[in-house]
């Protein structure tokens, strides 16, 4: 998947994917309705923010260790449902953008 950022653009990484044949989609520069892992990410960030209050104003004041392992509770408590109902979404995500022109969805 490539969203067209700059760093998937740069001339090493295209060469990179056609030296290795590696076939890639190429999606809108922004394109959050069809990234099913940035929904994920909010979750996550949601979950810590309710589960560790010290995560919600300044981060900075967490230990890096006890931050991956909040990092780690986060993404084990994602709940089964939620990344099936998004899977089961995406083919709905692409209809939708395809008929929004590329522009906002109601995803």
């Amino acid at each position: 998947m490539q969203d067209n950022a700059s760093c998937h653009r740069s001339k090493e990484t295209q060469e990179n994917l056609r030296i290795r044949r590696i076939p890639y989609i190429k999606w809108p520069r922004y394109s959050p309705d069809l990234n099913l892992i940035e929904h994920v990410w909010s979750w996550m960030k949601n979950w810590i923010q309710k589960h560790y209050y010290t995560a919600y104003y300044d981060a900075s004041k967490i230990p890096l260790s006890q931050l991956r392992r909040i990092i780690w509770e986060a993404w084990e408590a994602v709940p089964v449902d939620f990344i099936m109902k998004l899977y089961m979404s995406w083919w709905d995500r692409c209809k939708a953008v395809i008929d929004a022109k590329g522009g906002p969805t109601r995803y």
